[in-house]
């Protein structure tokens, strides 16, 4: 967390300069509003991104953070976007994408307006692979990148095939919401990684658990009775993973003996329930210190100060573990934000 701390103190330093007044006098920060644009308010991740967004927000004392909430949904999320435009009252856009592509015409517009833009979470552009800005303009690029995210997911399944002596290994894999980057990118990346690099995997079964437990214990229940012959069930999400998990008790089986349960975006309960055996591992997401770095980012564009590191890609550049799998070998290097 030293590079995280660097980088704050240096955005504390930077929003100093801005604070003082042309006299050089040390006046009150200018008051900004920020318009906070978020995928989906009602998840336990985007919550904890909220939550600290307005953290900032409150230490600050000057600044203010107002949520529009897309759903999952681009159009929404371009509805929002054209409302906050034309509400003249924004002194910059924190945006989360739901989708990169289609969302490029939000942050041009915006910046036509004369409004600063720090996009976090998603990459914006029509690369997903990169958490570099693409736009001439940005101010800001905090990203995790969903790239690593579903190459972390192939390494961790391929770990636990390892682990459970399975060749072939049966897999059954679940994934969130396609309409959202982070989940469809994720999908694609695992399963090239798991086409072009594992061949022990056998992909026995898939399906949609969009980011929900009971959904994803309903999926689980099934895919695992018409599969009984499964060595791993794959998720793209720890509360993803829960639901698997309570599927294969409803059926009678052992998580962590009889098949093995992996996860991403590690949660608190993730890491307990790798402590515990249950699952077997998840993959880096750190919701805080992204919600923390772009907040102050954004604060920073509203006063137009320079910012010194834009371009971050988050577990790759704050966590001990990196972009690498997490398992109970070096859950201890790693404290979850959610």
């Amino acid at each position: 967390m030293n590079g995280f701390k660097r980088l704050l103190s240096s955005a504390a330093i930077l929003a100093g300069v801005a604070y003082a007044s042309s006299a050089g006098a040390a006046d009150a920060p200018k008051s900004v509003t920020i318009a906070l644009f978020v995928a989906i308010q009602a998840n336990p991740v985007e919550q904890a991104i909220i939550d600290n967004f307005n953290k900032v927000a409150a230490d600050d004392g000057n600044a203010r953070f107002v949520v529009f909430d897309s759903n999952n949904s681009v159009e929404k999320e371009l509805a929002n976007c054209k409302d906050a435009i034309a509400a003249q009252k924004y002194d910059a856009f924190a945006l989360k994408a739901v989708a990169g592509p289609p969302l490029i015409s939000c942050a041009k517009d915006a910046m036509a307006a004369g409004i600063p833009v720090v996009v976090f979470g998603n990459a914006l552009g029509p690369d997903a692979d990169t958490a570099a800005r693409q736009l001439p303009g940005l101010s800001g690029s905090v990203i995790e990148l969903a790239r690593s995210n579903g190459i972390a997911i192939a390494e961790l399944a391929n770990a636990a095939c390892v682990a459970r002596k399975a060749d072939p290994c049966n897999v059954i894999y679940t994934y969130g919401p396609l309409a959202f980057d982070w989940a469809s990118i994720s999908r694609k990346y695992f399963e090239d990684s798991v086409a072009s690099q594992y061949k022990n995997i056998k992909l026995v079964a898939t399906g949609l658990s969009n980011f929900d437990p009971n959904t994803a214990r309903t999926l689980v229940k099934s895919l695992v009775q018409a599969h009984p012959e499964v060595d791993v069930v794959v998720n793209d999400v720890d509360i993803a993973a829960t639901g698997a998990i309570a599927a294969l008790k409803d059926l009678g089986k052992t998580p962590g003996k009889d098949v093995l349960v992996t996860g991403a975006a590690i949660s608190n309960q993730g890491k307990g329930l790798i402590a515990s055996g249950e699952m077997f591992g998840t993959t880096c997401l750190m919701p805080a210190t992204e919600a923390v770095t772009a907040a102050k980012y954004a604060i920073l564009a509203a006063r137009h100060a320079p910012i010194d590191k834009p371009d971050v890609e988050v577990c790759r550049e704050f966590a001990k573990t990196g972009v690498s799998p997490i398992t109970a070998a070096n859950a201890d290097q790693f404290t979850p934000e959610w």
